[in-house]
């Protein structure tokens, strides 16, 4: 699958850069325990600075604590299931739609890309990837498709797209 896996404590350097962290595309990091999750991307954060870094944290509380530790990406599988649930409220097709785009064995899937030089000054829902466009990342600031900045792509922009598996 292209990853390195090695059983030891993640939470030393020693074993980080056995695994060769430095040259690692992205870190995900799922411990079970939120304060050994925190304290991996503390220690995964100064081996590797640049590298982008996703944690799994379960009290809301330590989401924060997670980012200030270095975390790119915070997951919080309580509040996912929250929001699965609430879904479910609306009705049975919102939350089994929830639950096909967070499966692995899903129809559908988000992607998150660059936009390509052929789709400058097109809006985001013309992409041509043939995805849906569904946000745009332009600098610090976050774009709906239903917003006016979504009638036109810029070089530098980044785009979630929604694509069939």
């Amino acid at each position: 699958m292209g990853c390195n896996v090695l059983e030891g404590d993640a939470t030393r350097d020693e074993t980080l850069a056995a695994v060769r962290i430095e040259a690692a595309q992205s870190i995900l990091v799922s411990a079970g325990r939120d304060d050994t999750s925190i304290l991996i991307v503390l220690t995964a954060r100064h081996l590797a600075p640049d590298t982008p870094i996703t944690a799994v944290v379960r009290a809301a509380d330590n989401e924060l604590l997670a980012r200030q530790a270095g975390a790119s990406n915070v997951i919080n599988p309580v509040r996912f299931t929250g929001l699965l649930l609430a879904g479910s409220a609306g009705g049975e097709h919102v939350s089994d739609y929830l639950a096909d785009l967070a499966s692995v064995s899903g129809k559908v899937h988000l992607i998150e890309r660059p936009v390509s030089a052929e789709e400058v000054g097109r809006p985001l829902d013309q992409l041509a990837s043939g995805g849906r466009g569904l946000r745009i990342y332009r600098g610090a600031k976050a774009f709906g498709f239903w917003e006016d900045q979504a009638g036109r792509l810029e070089a530098g922009d980044v785009v979630v797209e929604i694509v069939p598996t």
